[in-house]
């Protein structure tokens, strides 16, 4: 998250994109090709944080670099392509690391360094086509003009944290938050933490109990990313006949009575029956996340005026990113010090809660923000 903010701003101060590019790609390279020195946990966990810290250059100015090399009226379809095209590359990275364990798992274990040297080229031959393929814009845009544009973060687990961001640290120019718009924010952070309290710890669980293999890890993240971008244009679609605050209330409810059921089989679950069970539901957790992301985005953007709607989506990045943190890190606490039925469970008591108290809240839904009377040229590109 300092990270975000740090290449962010320094991008911003010097009005240049590519090379944070550049530095993002190349950076992730040689920070990845550390596996080759790693032999303790101490210096995996020194590779992974410079890893993040150097990826992240290239975070902030992604989607700028693009808007600002693409007409304004072309923006929401690019959007559209730039988000599916994120789900694509996350999905055929997942499948791709499942074929190589698979085609070398005579090898053991021995082989997963090499997961980390593939990705490393990878980023390599990225840097080396963006230096002759991505060219600086002519028009720079600051970040706190975007109020209207966002991006959906499809992937909620921390290893995925984040795929893009264009608001961080953006000044409103004086302009207030509404008090139930901040509180609505602190929700979302509530329901992060919560989400993460459960799924942190629960690949984990499978791998303790059911003594899954390293594909079969990969099948489940597989079929959780698969779903989350199966689902993410169902989820904006029936968002506008729902409403978002109805859907945000129908996902995270059932999330909570599914945390609650798998908390209960953690007693009991074993066997192939079992042990499949739990893949196919952590893939439909990651099918249920995509109305969720949608949701709160959309009621946020509802809440927000025109002059804060920037802002408001740069707090909402950082708390989830925050929620993320907190969550993972309680998660392995509970889960080593009590037991993963007692962390499931009360994952899925926080949620509740946040339920009861977004029911009393009441967020406006779509379709209260948009009115007939409000149908005209400009009326719709505000809407």
């Amino acid at each position: 998250m300092p990270a975000l903010i740090f290449w962010g701003n320094i991008s911003d101060r010097i009005k240049k994109r590519k090379i944070f590019i550049l530095i993002g790609f190349f950076g992730s390279f040689a920070s990845l090709m550390l596996v080759l020195t790693v032999h303790n946990i101490t210096s995996y966990l020194i590779m992974l944080i410079a890893f993040q810290i150097i990826a992240m250059a290239s975070v902030p100015v992604s989607t700028l670099l693009i808007l600002e090399n693409s007409s304004r009226d072309l923006w929401p379809s690019i959007m559209g392509k730039f988000n599916s095209y994120n789900a694509i590359g996350t999905v055929v990275g997942i499948g791709s690391g499942i074929a190589f364990l698979t085609l070398y798992s005579y090898k053991g274990s021995a082989v997963l360094p090499y997961v980390y040297i593939i990705s490393a080229m990878v980023y390599l031959a990225a840097g080396i086509s963006s230096i002759f393929t991505l060219k600086e814009p002519q028009i720079i845009i600051k970040r706190n003009r975007l109020n209207w544009i966002y991006t959906v973060r499809l992937f909620e687990r921390l290893r995925f944290f984040p795929t893009h961001i264009i608001h961080t640290g953006i000044n409103s120019n004086g302009h207030k938050i509404s008090m139930d718009l901040k509180r609505y924010l602190v929700v979302t952070f509530i329901l992060m933490a919560a989400f993460q309290i459960f799924f942190v710890p629960y690949p984990v669980f499978v791998l303790k109990r059911f003594s899954a293999t390293d594909n079969e890890i990969y099948i489940m993240y597989l079929l959780n990313s698969l779903m989350s971008a199966i689902t993410f244009f169902p989820a904006g679609k029936y968002i506008k006949y729902i409403g978002s605050n109805r859907m945000l209330i129908y996902s995270v409810s059932l999330r909570a009575v599914i945390f609650t059921v798998m908390g209960i089989l953690t007693i009991s679950a074993s066997g192939l029956y079992y042990f499949i069970l739990f893949i196919l539901v952590y893939g439909m957790l990651g099918g249920i996340w995509s109305f969720i992301s949608i949701s709160e985005i959309t009621s946020i953007s509802n809440m927000a005026d025109k002059n804060t709607r920037g802002k408001v989506i740069g707090y909402y990045n950082s708390l989830n990113g925050a929620g993320q943190i907190f969550g993972s890190l309680l998660s392995g606490f509970i889960a080593y010090d009590i037991s993963y039925l007692f962390d499931f469970i009360l994952s899925s008591l926080i949620i509740v809660s946040m339920i009861v108290y977004i029911i009393k809240m009441n967020p406006p839904d779509i379709s209260v923000k948009i009115r007939p009377s409000r149908v005209s040229q400009k009326g719709e590109k505000d809407s």
